[in-house]
């Protein structure tokens, strides 16, 4: 882990304090709905290892202050040489977004209904199968796993796939 005075200021860490610490637990990342995000075996880093795309997306992280502030992420991997790949997590304060009231958006509505492929897909999104596993299962190619993975998110109205399994398990839709 790489520390820099930006994100001393903005979590509250100091370098001394972060560095030789696991991300995962100086920070305690959980996703919007409140679920533990943050593990040893991380979802995103796996998928980022796995040359899969990984969208950005918004956490929540404990500062030193033990205060839950949230994060639009942004990964990188970048290729070191041939054998050698270092992941990177750019962490952006989130906009503050008003409150609406119980009769907002804050309910789901969607745009459209998934599919029955979609359900099958986001099923097998949230039991962690990676996009080719997904594609090997449904004997299809990973570009149509990929296609269905994107209207998935624009009908459920999210930016990842890991909302997406979140929203997907809160409404009982996995």
């Amino acid at each position: 882990m790489a520390w820099n005075q930006a994100a001393e200021q903005t979590f509250g860490f100091t370098e001394f304090q972060a560095l030789g610490q696991r991300c995962w637990k100086l920070l305690s990342g959980r996703d919007i709905f409140g679920n533990q995000y943050c593990c040893r075996d991380c979802p995103v880093r796996v998928a980022a290892f796995n040359h899969e795309p990984v969208s950005s997306f918004q956490i929540d992280f404990e500062t030193a202050t033990h205060k839950r502030k949230r994060f639009t992420i942004t990964t990188l991997l970048l290729l070191i040489n041939p054998r050698s790949e270092l992941f990177v997590v750019l962490c952006h304060p989130a906009p503050i977004v008003p409150k609406h009231s119980a009769a907002d958006s804050t309910v789901y509505k969607p745009h459209d209904p998934l599919t029955a492929r979609e359900l099958e897909v986001l099923t097998l999104l949230h039991k962690g199968m990676t996009v080719s596993a997904i594609a090997d299962k449904l004997s299809v190619c990973t570009s149509t796993v990929r296609n269905h993975t994107q209207h998935i998110l624009s009908k459920l109205n999210v930016h990842s796939r890991y909302e997406a399994v979140a929203l997907g398990r809160k409404l009982g839709l996995t």
